[in-house]
């Protein structure tokens, strides 16, 4: 039993559209000046997100990259 491009459901890209729009501070205010570590705010989200991006392609890298197995054997 395969799962056929598993990789690309609809599932994955719902996660990095969350994750990217985490990460892309289009909607922050520009007015905005709190600060977190002496970081603005909206710089410390946007770092989060990419890591989070990171961090779950790392995951699909190891847990749903194709195998040799998964294919068909080349004879």
């Amino acid at each position: 039993m395969t799962r056929e491009h598993s990789y690309l459901s609809w599932r994955i890209w719902a996660v990095y559209a969350v994750l990217f729009g985490i990460a892309v501070p289009w909607y922050w205010p520009a007015e905005d000046a709190r600060m977190w570590l002496g970081f603005p705010l909206w710089a410390v989200v946007s770092i989060v997100g990419s890591f989070g991006i990171s961090c779950f392609t790392a995951w699909l890298f190891v847990k749903r990259w194709p195998t040799d197995d998964d294919g068909e054997d080349e004879a």
